[in-house]
């Protein structure tokens, strides 16, 4: 059995067949919907966990910045992000040419640099993590809006949703190249990355 959950139509919910579904989301500008083989993978969308607000003390939550590159001069991806956690920054970026990787661009380093953050919050033994991201993919994929079509953006999700046990995941998207200062400081370690 198939359901159908609407996030944005003309109604939203979860349906279990496609006719009724379709009359919500006919000729609706913008709807959002997916369909999944689970009413709990349908619920888990419709609540989209991943947008609530944070309610983490300050002193216990990183604030990341990330970002990813690709440079078709030497065809390499890069990845860098910039952790903020009590008072104190952290930096990182890296890159790679494995060629499957090559092939996804600059979203290679998106989902790197996003899993790097995620595994420095929990050493860093953060209680909470709210990553800034310009590339919708970082999330989308993560709360099902977006199939993970491909091996590498399976296993992004994957690593997301397995590590939302050890800490608490929250996304920003913000404008790329809208000179906020710690994004523009993520894309000059992807840049720096992909230069390796």
């Amino acid at each position: 059995m198939k359901y159908y959950a609407v996030k944005k139509g003309r109604k939203t919910g979860i349906f279990t067949d496609w006719p009724t579904c379709k009359k919500a989301i006919d000729k609706y500008p913008n709807a959002v919907y997916k369909s999944f083989s689970s009413q709990a993978a349908a619920e888990n969308f419709l609540s989209d966990q991943g947008s609530q607000p944070v309610r983490v003390d300050s002193n216990d939550q990183v604030l990341a910045y990330v970002d990813g590159s690709f440079m078709t001069t030497n065809n390499r991806y890069g990845f860098g992000g910039i952790l903020l956690y009590q008072g104190e920054e952290y930096t990182f970026f890296g890159g790679g040419d494995d060629p499957e990787l090559v092939k996804m661009r600059n979203v290679a380093g998106e989902m790197m640099a996003s899993m790097r953050a995620v595994k420095a919050a929990i050493k860093l033994e953060a209680k909470a993590i709210l990553i800034h991201f310009d590339y919708q993919g970082i999330e989308k994929w993560v709360t099902g809006e977006w199939q993970a079509k491909n091996e590498f953006t399976q296993s992004y999700r994957q690593f997301m949703l397995d590590k939302e046990k050890e800490i608490k995941i929250h996304f920003v998207k913000v404008k790329a190249h809208s000179n906020d200062h710690y994004n523009d400081i993520a894309d000059q370690l992807a840049k720096k990355g992909a230069l390796n």
